[in-house]
């Protein structure tokens, strides 16, 4: 089961399908740092915080046209905090002609919606086999890249895909008495809208450790089953809603059944005609801002 939704303009023209995923901005510790380019004194953890969404549209605004990865990387449209890039994979085609075959550059390319508003943090990657197996092999690039840039400011990104929370309480309930093994991952609480759902005991460990990924594993004993795996325990319940809004993904273990379910596979996907990511300014902003709202 996927959740989805279309945003429709002309059914004639190609259809994007964007994974949703949501990307926390964290300390690199919770301690006061000497960053270089704050080097007359030692900033906090809470100004880094404050600070958190600035430091990283600073870098975005940079990110505009780099082309000496592999990944060639252009700023296509901006508004304000979103921003519209199209990444590219650098290939190498063969075609025949005239019964002889050569060889020429090609980059198909995917799109990246980023929204840097610190309620949202969100990121929308396009789904095309032809530049990338996968959305997530875009995720960790970004995350890779981003980490590397946000360093100095003393912060790190943490990038998870949104799921349908729907998913897990279909499992629950159909393997009601038969769940052996849960294991929840989550990053670190870092918006204050997702963040209350999380129980607060697991939120203060998090916070006293410093871990930005923490997994809780829960294992019921030789020849038993988990119990009130349901919506009436509230720390299930909470754990399930954190994670579902993009800070983590849970796996199941059932009884007699030897695949591993996870939420990964209900992951949040949103729809749009490619002519409206392309097209005119007005046009390119109304489109980006409802699949990374």
């Amino acid at each position: 089961m996927i959740a989805s939704k279309t945003l429709t303009f002309n059914m004639e023209k190609k259809i994007v399908t964007f994974n949703i995923y949501r990307f926390h901005l964290l300390p690199l510790t919770s301690n006061s740092q000497q960053l270089e380019l704050f080097p007359r004194r030692k900033i906090t953890a809470r100004e880094i915080r404050e600070k958190k969404n600035s430091f990283f549209k600073t870098e975005l605004d940079k990110l505009g046209n780099s082309r000496v990865t592999k990944h060639p990387l252009k700023l296509h449209d901006k508004a304000n905090e979103i921003y519209l890039f199209k990444i590219a994979q650098k290939k190498v085609t063969k075609i025949t002609r005239n019964f002889k075959t050569s060889k020429i550059d090609n980059e198909p390319y995917s799109y990246v919606i980023i929204n840097n508003d610190p309620s949202i943090q969100k990121i929308a990657i396009s789904d095309n086999i032809e530049a990338f197996s996968h959305p997530d092999v875009i995720k960790n690039i970004l995350k890779k890249t981003f980490q590397k840039d946000l360093d100095k400011y003393g912060l790190n990104i943490e990038i998870e895909q949104l799921f349908d929370e729907a998913s897990f309480w279909k499992y629950a309930n159909q393997y009601k008495h038969l769940i052996t093994y849960l294991n929840f991952q989550f990053i670190k609480p870092n918006l204050a809208n997702i963040s209350s759902s999380l129980p607060e005991v697991f939120k203060k460990f998090t916070e006293d450790v410093n871990s930005h990924e923490s997994n809780i594993k829960i294992k019921a004993p030789e020849n038993g089953t988990l119990e009130g795996i349901d919506k009436s325990n509230k720390n299930i319940k909470g754990l399930v809603e954190y994670a579902s809004k993009g800070a983590g993904n849970i796996k199941l273990k059932v009884k007699k059944l030897r695949k591993i379910l996870s939420t990964k596979e209900n992951p949040i996907i949103v729809q749009a005609d490619e002519i409206s990511i392309e097209g005119a300014p007005e046009q390119v902003v109304k489109i980006f801002k409802s699949i990374v709202e």
